[in-house]
């Protein structure tokens, strides 16, 4: 299972890392592509994930979450 986030505020390469890093810490996540330049990061899950546990760890990284899609 797949979802999107729509991020605000990654400008560059080290800003996908660290928004990588953080949403693959949650239990679940199996792995996370964050583009700057699309301003979305891609999460592929194994299981359910509360929107809200994806949007703390995109705030923890240091960025604005918008929606997930």
């Amino acid at each position: 299972m797949k979802k999107t986030i729509i991020i605000e505020g990654m400008s560059c390469e080290h800003c996908e890392m660290h928004t990588k890093e953080e949403l693959e810490k949650i239990d679940g996540v199996i792995s996370a592509e964050a583009d700057a330049d699309q301003g979305q990061a891609v999460v592929e899950m194994g299981k359910e994930v509360a929107e809200s546990k994806l949007k703390a760890a995109v705030e923890e990284a240091g960025y604005k979450y918008i929606k997930t899609v």
